[in-house]
């Protein structure tokens, strides 16, 4: 409910997360792990178990909560472990009929209230950006450019690879500033990622822009496969795609001499 409702994470679907949950640890027997659904999106970066409450109708803790923008599931009569996830607060506290929330169970949408219910048994709150794929309002320009003359010669004493400067330009349409890595992936014509190139930690302030240069070691890669650069909260040399993301628009212009012409390509 938090990943793919409030995050707008049309991506995230109980079985994708239930397949990471029962390969990162999520379950101890038939029993949930609470805090580990928040390590989806990277540890102390994104969504995080914040607090609980085993208190039925703990009205007061629920407000605090929600005031503080936090996201918070709480547990209903019916099914065995039925959780619906409280949106907002519309009206006083202590009523059941001010709580509006989000309910998996429906087939079609229906405004509810915690009032439909009776009430709560018990309440978590997670805290998180909420950033996802759809959130993530930012477009690159990947420039691949020779290394200059006076370092050729280098390489050429070493017969070595000559290796080139990939230059970087990260636009943030958002009103908030994005931290994180920012890695220059390589990816082949079906769009399947391949590997890691290099990478930078940093953060592109809010409505802003950042200038990045990286270096690939074999440009003639070129040829065959695509570059592009990847986001994530964590480092990672094979980044998952529950916690990594793409800018929405990605230019790449190749300048090298090792491509008999230069190309430019457009990736969405």
């Amino acid at each position: 409910m938090l990943l793919n409702t409030e995050a707008s994470n049309t991506r995230m679907t109980p079985d994708r997360l239930n397949d990471w949950l029962r390969r990162n640890g999520g379950f101890a027997g038939n029993n949930m792990r609470w805090q580990i659904p928040g390590e989806i999106d990277g540890s102390g970066f994104g969504l995080e178990l914040v607090s609980q409450s085993a208190r039925r109708n703990d009205w007061d803790y629920l407000s605090g909560e929600l005031s503080k923008g936090n996201k918070v599931i709480v547990k209903v009569a019916g099914r065995r472990s039925h959780w619906v996830l409280v949106v907002e607060q519309r009206g006083p506290a202590n009523v059941a009929s001010s709580y509006i929330v989000n309910d998996p169970g429906m087939t079609t949408y229906q405004e509810r209230t915690l009032a439909y219910f009776g009430g709560f048994k018990a309440a978590r709150s997670y805290s998180g950006n909420w950033l996802d794929e759809d959130a993530f309002n930012m477009d690159s320009e990947i420039v691949v450019q020779d290394v200059s003359s006076d370092e050729l010669f280098l390489y050429e004493l070493g017969d070595l690879q000559r290796p080139t400067d990939v230059y970087v330009t990260l636009s943030n349409r958002l009103s908030v500033p994005v931290t994180g890595f920012f890695m220059l992936a390589l990816f082949n014509s079906d769009g399947t990622y391949l590997e890691t190139i290099d990478h930078e930690y940093a953060t592109v302030d809010a409505s802003g822009s950042l200038d990045l240069i990286y270096q690939m070691p074999d440009v003639s890669r070129l040829k065959e496969d695509d570059l592009r650069i990847v986001y994530s909260k964590y480092f990672s040399d094979m980044p998952s795609i529950y916690d990594t993301f793409q800018p929405v628009n990605q230019r790449v212009l190749n300048n090298t001499q090792n491509v008999s012409e230069a190309s430019e390509s457009s990736l969405n």
